[in-house]
């Protein structure tokens, strides 16, 4: 499976890194190393990995967010049997 990223995706993450490294560096640390953990969740299995997009009133079958698990952001992206592509990082 080809695996492809926003142009945009990196720059959210170190946006986002950036943050938390006004806090503290171990949280922006422990930040990235949840982005990555989730990263590679999704490709193992990108099927298993997130919950459907919910539109409110609708479901989108072809996009899914993977939440993160310590920190209030998910993962948006779309997969199809040839693709997986990572779209952004969601506060």
């Amino acid at each position: 499976m080809r695996v492809l990223f926003h142009p945009e995706f990196p720059q959210d993450v170190r946006r986002f890194a950036d943050a938390y490294h006004e806090i503290s560096p171990n949280l922006a640390t422990r930040f990235r190393l949840e982005i990555d953990a989730a990263i590679e969740a999704v490709k193992h299995s990108p099927a298993s990995a997130g919950h459907y997009l919910n539109l409110g009133s609708t479901i989108v079958p072809e996009l899914r967010r993977r939440n993160l698990r310590a920190f209030p952001f998910f993962i948006l992206y779309g997969a199809t049997a040839k693709q997986l592509i990572f779209g952004s990082v969601i506060p």
